[in-house]
């Protein structure tokens, strides 16, 4: 039976740098619309090696995928405002990213924090009065349990790895006060979703009828923030670890120097590990961290 090798590795000589960036969409120049809409055919924003996928249609001047926008205009609805933020203002600085049908973020291999994340002017007005398409969130009497999802899946390598699901507007509630449409700026934490590559977005509805979704399919995001702890782009092995959560110990399927780190970068346990072999977590308390073995980094939750 193979058995565990545990040896502390002295901190001069295992140095893990904890690298953070974030993508701001502060990077674009507008013209005086204040909006990129893939309309130079690029398609694609690319910002900080993150890919934002667009596809420009100039027979319609249609899009979809991701564009740019500055607008705030939060009263008018309607399609003519598909561009602006119904909170009024980007997150941060003056630029924000509007998400739509197809939209993907392509980049190297590394963990994603997460984003921001809001309803546009024209979804949230349309959701609150309803509009030629699509009904009143709620109903006349406002007990309707309408709905309004987002799909973030994450993929490594072209294969899905993991989905998370984010309600832009929730009314199933018992009590119609708890009803809610997402209208403030809102983290997202996706570091669940470990090493991926592709973050793309689905979007889901209680609003349908014979064509698909009534409800008008955009979200903004803003700020997305990367903790890559270590991670480089020569990534091929599969890794995990398991349970997760996990109480007192877990698994993990490759050989190597293992690290614990909790959520400020901090190193909590170094040691050397083999496949299949158990690591003691007895000696963290209640809460969120990373585990690295080489250049491969997850989340766990010890509880």
């Amino acid at each position: 039976m193979r058995k565990s090798l545990i040896t502390l590795i002295a901190f001069t000589f295992l140095i893990v740098k904890l690298d953070a960036q974030v993508v701001d969409f502060e990077s674009i120049n507008f013209d005086v619309s204040g909006v990129w809409n893939g309309a130079d055919l690029s398609g694609a924003f690319v910002e900080s090696g993150f890919e934002f996928y667009n596809s420009f249609n100039p027979e319609w001047s249609s899009w979809s995928g991701f564009s740019i926008s500055s607008q705030v205009d939060e009263i008018t609805a309607g399609w003519a405002n598909q561009y602006s933020v119904y909170t009024g203002a980007a997150f941060s600085g003056t630029n924000f990213a509007l998400g739509t049908n197809d939209s993907k973020i392509a980049f190297d291999t590394k963990v994603v924090d997460g984003f921001y994340i809001t309803n546009s002017t024209y979804s949230v007005l349309s959701m609150l009065y309803g509009d030629d398409f699509a009904k009143k969130f709620g109903g006349e009497t406002g007990e309707d349990s309408d709905w309004f999802k987002l799909s973030i899946i994450g993929k490594l390598d072209g294969e899905v790895k993991d989905t998370l699901e984010f309600y832009l507007a929730d009314y199933r509630f018992e009590d119609s006060s708890k009803d809610y449409i997402v209208s403030d700026w809102t983290w997202l934490d996706v570091s669940e979703l470990g090493n991926i590559s592709e973050l793309s977005f689905e979007f889901s509805s209680s609003d349908t009828g014979q064509y698909g979704m009534n409800t008008p399919a955009y979200f903004c995001m803003d700020d997305l923030r990367v903790n890559t702890v270590g991670v480089d782009d020569f990534a091929y092995e599969p890794f995990s670890v398991y349970p997760n959560p996990a109480h007192d110990q877990l698994t993990i399927n490759i050989d190597g120097i293992m690290s614990i780190f909790d959520l400020s970068g901090k190193r909590i346990i170094t040691q050397t590990v083999e496949a299949g072999s158990a690591v003691s977590l007895m000696e963290l308390t209640g809460g969120v961290y990373f585990v690295k073995v080489g250049s491969f980094v997850e989340k766990i939750i010890k509880y």
